[in-house]
């Protein structure tokens, strides 16, 4: 044995002393019964590769150009500052496909939340820090500390800077998303952090405090540092061309489609956000856990994503038929979600790869996947932190907080490694050797169609230009037949400095669109020194992608020449209807906003598209922002002067609606607005096409310094038209935008008449909207008062109202405390909302009345409880359901009636939940499902639940599917009863065990 290998193997013995051979054994079973746990896609298998006491809190892997394994343990979470974080290289000493042992490569880390390979070392990102860490004389263990960048705020752990991946365009990107202010670990995170900067080098670039909470990107040896236009919360991952793709808890899956550097070179564009949600099943996604006895935590959104991250697009190669697929963990569910993502103009969407379950998922309920790798061999290796409880004291009880339990399982931790079935045993650890390889074998793993490979062979060339002469690397980019092998050849020597013109050129011209889209990316960074370029672009402008089309857009926005504008128009109209080519054009219009939009007006609003309305809205936006008061007006005068033709009201409406999304940032303000006030307020009439009105009387009410004196000549006039029951709703609404901008409380009493059933829903909207504005405490009488009588639509709305101010909310739960609201219909993101106040007294008695989930009858509850602990049969169960249930309900849109709430909706719930439910149905009456009482003027009695409503009618359905509509002005009185309409002692016609039947299936 040498020296090396005697200090190696002291530091493994020293590290898993503590371990008894027992207690390893013991461990080693443990972690292959989680194999029994899994449901997994068909047709893969999944393998244990290593498991406690070898690692333990695992959060993220990497393998060098070595084959050497490193893992990063962050044992600090949630609340642990003290240097517990450690980084291993776990060794596969018998080669038999598992790791086995494992070194000590550094420690002393606070929370360490990603690493990468770096030059001859690792970056880690361990805030405020970004650290290099390098083992400079071959013992193993990190001796050499550098801090690259700092400045990224200690904030909640889950919220924390993260990632480091080493881009397709040789940039460093950081996924990031910013302090969180706390109001239980006060003392651990309120750090708000400071200028983000490179500490050895105070002429370098710096970024505001925490990078305002976006994504950050660098390069270390020119010192180079950028802010990005999105934030991903923990993880990042790219496509084959470079698409940045981030999550963030119900997020689970966007992308950045619009880069920063586009969006700052016109200060007059406002962008909401530079990311778009791609799934279409939508932000909270509906999941499929399996999970067995699960302990879901006080403010655990159940049923749907909620706590995503390690999203990772799949570029291994080995598992077929996945190139497009992206995988995201789900750990407060035990489960791993998937989808298969394709183009969609300038973005992309994503739809579930499978329907109804999950591409993995496991009845443990200490199962935590948090992160995923793709490794040299292709296979998915899946990062399990493998604790009882992941969600952070921040969100939680305080029972909990105060149970001990905060860091059971930290002891612990798995990575698995997914292949398809048949796949051999992982057989590269400590085996691999890029550097020892030719030339010629290095630049042909950049076609490979493994990612590892890819990355890895571009860093190296990049890095050092002694592996790969340049002449050997231009042969290969200028004779490879891969697009992918070309794609990475380019960057490499733009990376290098080595780029030609000539093969941007040729990059331009490529077969394949993602190879195109780069090019143009390419060719940007060298417009000035190579102007001919700017010619092959515009010659562009009819390429058959989308995405090439819109890259081509962003980038032609800095060609100043009038072919590169008449392009730039081109591109536009072609691709009007998407949203994110009409940012990009307006991105290269500074200055020019009033111009653009009066050629649009021009030439597109001879017919009206959803595009051309939204692209008017937003270049009136830009132009409002710009300050240019004169074309402001202008344009203003050109919208409302003359009569108003019902043809016009689309294109005119939505420039109305775009310069009220950007007057309080104009120079427009109503003392200096005289004439385009009176002409707004001229639009209050029945004449006006509905669209105008609309938009007018929102802009008028939101111009910057409008006091009620500069609107009182029309006041009563509205007022009038509101109260008219005879005049369309539409006007009546209008009317009442107008009425919120008064300060006469007088006018609240009148305005409350129109909060009855006999109006319609949206006039009693309107109707609040304006009480609100005048006086925000009545209003929230009024609503707690009314509720009993306020249909489900104006609920909603009235609900939002009171839950804007403390006043309000207060209000709201005293009304619960007393029972004249009942507390179902409050629904989960707002009692989240409410028990996660930051106003102390409104958070504590939230969590006091909302946070119980038993009000049953105590011997019923005694009777039933066994029933939880029983093993229920679901066949048995649907026979439950059938005899009982079905007279009601429906389970999945099958099975009975539909008069009750569809009890497929309640899978996901507690056990405890549903049964507390089921023995007291008036416990929890479902929002949208609850009896009413509707007396008629002629004395009828009508009860049932409301199945639909018009602004003149309402449609009441009874338990056997009898609808009776009645007219708005025929109801006498309507009631919200707080009987369930499930009958009473519902609970005493089955067994206990026929309850756990039914639960069962239930849960099924």
């Amino acid at each position: 044995m040498t020296l090396k290998q005697t200090f190696v193997f002291s530091l493994v013995i020293v590290l898993s002393s503590c371990a008894s051979q027992g207690d390893k054994r013991e461990a080693e079973q443990l972690a292959e019964k989680a194999l029994a746990s899994f449901e997994l896609y068909e047709g893969l298998q999944i393998e244990l590769i290593a498991s406690e006491p070898l690692v333990a809190d695992p959060v993220a892997m990497e393998v060098d150009e070595l084959g050497r394994t490193y893992v990063l343990e962050m044992h600090g979470y949630p609340l642990d500052l003290s240097g517990s974080g450690v980084i291993k290289q776990l060794l596969d000493t018998d080669a038999d496909g598992r790791f086995d042992e494992a070194v000590v490569f550094a420690d002393g880390l606070k929370l360490p939340s990603g690493l990468m390979r770096w030059k001859n070392g690792l970056i880690v990102v361990d805030v405020p820090d970004v650290l290099y860490l390098e083992d400079t004389n071959g013992d193993g263990k990190a001796d050499k500390r550098e801090v690259l960048l700092t400045g990224f705020a200690v904030t909640n752990p889950q919220h924390i800077a993260n990632t480091p991946m080493y881009g397709l365009d040789n940039w460093i990107y950081v996924a990031h998303q910013g302090m969180v202010t706390p109001k239980v670990s006060v003392k651990e995170f309120s750090d708000e952090g400071s200028e983000v900067r490179f500490p050895a080098n105070s002429n370098a670039p710096k970024l505001p405090i925490d990078a305002n909470g976006r994504n950050v990107r660098f390069i270390p040896d020119s010192f180079q540092l950028e802010m990005l236009s999105g934030e991903s919360q923990y993880g990042q991952t790219f496509d084959d061309w470079g698409h940045h793709f981030g999550t963030s808890n119900a997020d689970h899956l966007f992308t950045e489609v619009i880069p920063a550097r586009y969006l700052a070179r016109n200060s007059n564009l406002v962008v909401a956000d530079a990311m778009e949600n791609i799934p279409d099943h939508g932000s909270a996604a509906e999941i499929f856990p399996i999970t067995q006895n699960p302990a879901h935590q006080l403010l655990t959104d159940v049923g749907v994503i909620t706590s995503s991250c390690g999203v990772t697009w799949y570029q291994g190669g080995l598992i077929k038929g996945f190139e497009n697929v992206t995988f995201v963990a789900e750990p407060v569910h035990n489960l791993v979600h998937a989808d298969r993502v394709t183009a969609k103009g300038a973005s992309f969407n994503a739809s579930r790869l499978v329907e109804n379950k999950e591409f993995l998922a496991s009845t443990d309920a200490w199962f935590r996947p948090v992160q995923f790798y793709v490794g040299p061999d292709g296979a998915l290796y899946m990062i399990d932190y493998y604790r009882q409880i992941v969600e952070h004291p921040e969100w939680m009880s305080e029972e909990v907080n105060n149970s001990g339990a905060l860091y059971n399982g930290s002891n612990q931790g798995r990575i698995y490694r997914i292949s398809p079935k048949g796949t051999p045993p992982m057989n590269w650890a400590g085996s691999i050797d890029i550097p020892a390889m030719t030339s010629d074998e290095i630049v042909t793993l950049l076609g490979s169609d493994n990612i590892w490979w890819r990355r890895n062979a571009q860093r190296l060339i990049v890095a050092n230009e002694a592996l790969v002469p340049n002449d050997v690397l231009i042969d290969y980019v200028a004779s490879t037949g891969s697009a992918v092998g070309f794609l990475h050849g380019l960057w490499a020597l733009e990376g290098r400095g080595q780029l030609t013109a000539e093969l941007v050129e040729r990059g331009l011209k490529h077969q394949t669109a993602g190879v195109r889209e780069n090019a143009i990316r390419v060719a940007e960074i060298h417009l000035a020194a190579w102007p001919t370029l700017a010619a092959t672009l515009i010659e562009m402008s009819a390429d058959g992608d989308a995405r090439v089309r819109f890259q081509l857009l962003c980038t032609l926005g800095f060609v100043d020449t009038k072919e590169a504008t008449e392009a730039r128009n081109k591109l536009l109209r072609q691709d009007i209807n998407d949203r994110w080519v009409q940012v990009a054009a307006l991105s290269a219009s500074y200055g020019k906003e009033s111009e653009l939009l009066s050629e649009a007006i021009s030439t597109l609003a001879n017919s009206p598209s959803e595009g051309k309305a939204m692209f008017f809205a937003n270049c009136a936006a830009a132009m409002a922002t710009s300050g240019n008061q004169k074309a402001t007006s202008e344009m203003l005068k050109k919208v409302l002067s003359g009569t108003q033709v019902p043809r016009d009201a689309w294109w005119k409406s939505a420039v109305l609606r775009g310069i009220d999304g950007a007057v309080k940032n104009s120079r427009l303000r109503a003392g200096n607005a005289v004439a385009e006030i009176k002409l707004l307020k001229a639009q209050l009439n029945e004449k006006t096409p509905a669209e105008v009105r609309a938009a007018s009387m929102r802009l008028v009410t939101h111009f910057p310094g409008i006091e009620a004196s500069h609107l009182a000549d029309v006041q009563e006039k509205a007022l009038q038209l509101a109260l008219n029951g005879g005049a369309s709703s539409a006007v009546r609404i209008d009317a009442l935008l107008l009425l919120a901008k008064s300060d006469n409380g007088a006018y609240i009493d009148k305005l409350s008449t129109l909060v009855s059933a006999q109006e319609p829903d949206d006039v009693q909207e309107g109707a609040i909207n304006a009480i609100v504005a005048i006086n925000s405490q009545r209003a929230s009488q009024l609503i707690v008062k009314s509720w009993s009588s306020l249909t489900p639509g104006v609920r909603d709305h009235a609900m939002g109202h009171l839950l804007n101010s403390e006043y309000g909310s207060h209000a709201l739960l005293n009304a619960v405390e007393v029972g004249n609201i009942d507390q179902a219909t409050i629904a989960w993101p707002r009692k989240v909302r409410l028990m996660n106040s930051y106003t102390d007294s409104v958070r504590e008695k939230a969590r006091r009345l909302l946070a119980s989930n038993n009000t049953a009858p105590e011997e019923l509850v005694k009777k039933y409880q066994q029933a939880l602990d029983m093993r229920g049969d679901q066949v048995a169960g649907a026979a439950v359901f059938k005899t009982n249930c079905a007279i009601c309900h429906q389970k999945g849109g099958e099975g009975g009636s539909s008069f009750g709430p569809d009890l497929g909706t309640i899978r996901n719930r507690d056990a405890s939940f549903i049964l507390a439910d089921i023995i007291n149905p008036n416990r929890s009456i479902a929002d949208g499902f609850e009896t009413w009482e509707l007396e008629t003027k002629n004395g009828e009695q009508i009860t049932g639940v409301i199945a639909s409503e018009t602004a003149s009618s309402l449609s009441i359905k009874d338990a056997v599917g009898n609808v009776t509509t009645v007219n708005r002005n025929e109801i006498a009185s309507l009631k919200a009863s707080d009987v369930s309409a499930m009958p009473a002692g519902f609970e005493n016609s089955i067994s206990v065990e026929q309850m756990s039947d039914l639960i069962a299936y239930l849960k099924r």
